[in-house]
């Protein structure tokens, strides 16, 4: 837990993700129209969901997670072939959508999600994403610094 300026306490929430190996362009290239279940479907963003909820689950602490909330994105990625924010919004968008899967998140709008940070390395042994969850407090509808 930590401490902002003024006084009063942010929560802080650290989880790492494994296994999470894809970027916009390819949840682009993965809509399609599945004709047996006459809807459109994406199996690209379905998997990267299914990816970010199954280490959630394992997060007690984060039951009682509060909005408004910064996210902070640490990505130690195994090669520089994609471009960054190709990386940062396929899981950003995966991440939000799991938080509000697994009900840790009431919504992802404006008024909850407060804004993301996005760092980047690379680590071709061990990529993963190291993620910081901070929740903010609101003043006239604007962040405060975490």
């Amino acid at each position: 837990m930590n401490n902002s300026e003024n006084g009063t306490a942010n929560r802080t929430y650290s989880i790492t993700i494994y296994g999470f190996d894809s970027g916009l362009n390819e949840v682009l290239n993965g809509v399609h129209f599945d004709y047996w279940l006459k809807r459109i479907v994406n199996p690209v963003k379905k998997k990267n969901d299914e990816t970010m909820i199954k280490q959630l689950r394992f997060r007690s602490d984060l039951r009682e997670i509060k909005t408004p909330i910064v996210i902070h994105y640490a990505f130690y990625v195994k090669d520089k072939r994609r471009d960054r924010m190709n990386i940062a919004s396929a899981a950003d968008k995966s991440f939000e959508d799991a938080l509000q899967k697994v009900g840790f998140l009431r919504n992802d709008g404006w008024n909850d999600v407060f804004n993301a940070t996005f760092e980047f390395h690379v680590d071709k042994d061990n990529p993963r994403i190291e993620i910081k969850i901070t929740e903010v407090e609101k003043e006239d509808g604007r962040m405060d610094k975490p």
